[in-house]
């Protein structure tokens, strides 16, 4: 029988090491601009999910992105109410409201699993960076200099940006009520379910799949005709610091967003040109967001990227290299009994910081070289009774095919000689 795909995928160890180099560098970035990692649960009350992805959202559109979190329990199980995390800025809010009384900056970032319900429950892995406390033009100029980089670091040189205002309030509130006007003179070229989210938040990316719906909001219209001096000025200001800093970017009005919490400055982070464009995470501010949601003035801003599909691109690209070029030596025994002195070979080798695999069964020499090399290991040390009498070991070659005896007692001193003659 074939195998079912998993829901939640898992990762072998040939992929998990490209993770994991992923990470490292991510962590290295961020470190250097000083931002801290924090550990968000996994599993969040219900009530608080829903009040923050509903705090902006007006009727029926704040129902239907709730219903896509992914619950544990079912709606009418009061007693254990509780949700797999969607995304991580209200989680992150929640925790900087527990620290806002010192009025400091806090620049936070997560990475990990996010489960949202798209045709059954599904997992993506993303990393988060929140800048917390101002609303100032350079922390959003930061926040999105800090995603260029990153993904520079990963490798990506055609990174660009896909920029947007969602305005102030009243810019919205403008814009929104000629979306509304718009969407009444076109009503019948919609499904109900994209007019009524659309009229809701034009911002909104809908989930709907009939090919004979617009999906957007009509043709003409453009929320940067509806922005007011100040909300102009900021965004001129993004092209202007970006242009500067030698980022490419495109202004695009109709650039949206699952939730309505932004404000403000929009962003997108697209790789590939030409026809195959690939939107990899974005983000914006979120300075009205904490007011509802928590009583409590924190203006925020931040981004996502996705890494699975970051990883998928790069693994593409071939961007990955060979894990530090791992060293690796394979330790067995071809004669029963000596357990205990492969043992003790092995743990003074991974005492001087060197892999060893060791060999749990016992078998003749050509066999184990064979093991070892599915291993990949670079060396192989063999004890046997006659060698362990004569105080040696055997060291094998495994890429040069060559064999020599060692002392026991200079196994390590002989296995690093190895290793430098392996490297000229």
């Amino acid at each position: 029988m074939p195998k079912s795909k998993p829901v939640f995928p898992e990762f072998l160890p040939e992929e998990v090491w490209k993770w994991k180099l992923m990470e490292e560098r991510f962590d290295h970035v961020l470190k250097l601009h000083d931002y801290h990692e924090v550990r968000l649960p996994i599993l969040l009350d219900r009530g608080f999910v829903e009040r923050g992805i509903k705090a902006l959202m007006q009727g029926r559109q704040g129902k239907m992105l709730a219903a896509r979190t992914v619950n544990v329990c079912g709606e009418e199980d009061e007693t254990n109410r509780f949700s797999l995390r969607p995304e991580g800025t209200i989680s992150i809010l929640g925790l900087a409201a527990r620290q806002v009384e010192d009025k400091r900056i806090h620049r936070y970032y997560y990475h990990g699993p996010f489960f949202r319900m798209a045709d059954g429950p599904q997992k993506t892995i993303q990393l988060g960076v929140e800048l917390l406390g101002s609303n100032s033009p350079i922390s959003e100029n930061e926040v999105i200099s800090l995603g260029i980089r990153l993904l520079k670091e990963l490798g990506f040189r055609d990174v660009s940006l896909r920029l947007n205002s969602f305005g102030c309030e009243e810019c919205r509130r403008k814009y929104l009520n000629a979306v509304r006007v718009e969407l009444k003179k076109h009503s019948g070229d919609y499904c109900d379910a994209c007019h009524a989210e659309l009229a809701a938040n034009p911002f909104s990316h809908t989930q709907c799949e009939d090919p004979r719906c617009p999906q957007e909001v009509p043709e003409g219209l453009n929320i940067l005709k509806y922005l007011c001096p100040d909300c102009l000025a900021a965004l001129e200001n993004v092209k202007k610091v970006q242009a500067n800093l030698g980022h490419s970017y495109k202004v695009d009005p109709r650039l949206t967003k699952n939730y309505a919490y932004y404000n403000g400055t929009v962003f997108d982070f697209v790789v590939g040109e030409g026809s195959n464009p690939q939107t990899i995470g974005g983000g914006g501010r979120y300075d009205r967001l904490s007011e509802r949601l928590l009583k409590l003035s924190i203006p925020g801003v931040g981004f996502y990227l996705d890494l699975d599909l970051v990883f998928n691109i790069m693994d593409t690209r071939r961007l990955f290299f060979t894990w530090d070029n791992a060293f690796s030596v394979y330790a067995c025994a071809l004669s029963p009994g000596l357990e205990m002195m492969l043992l003790q070979i092995a743990q003074e080798l991974h005492q001087a910081d060197i892999v060893t695999v060791v060999s749990p069964e016992i078998r003749n020499s050509d066999r184990e070289q064979q093991h070892a090399k599915v291993h990949d290991c670079d060396l192989m040390l063999a004890i046997s009774e006659e060698s362990v009498r004569e105080g040696k070991l055997e060291l094998i070659n495994l890429a040069r095919g060559t064999q020599t005896s060692i002392p026991l007692n200079r196994v390590t001193e002989s296995v690093q000689i190895s290793r430098k003659l392996l490297r000229k």
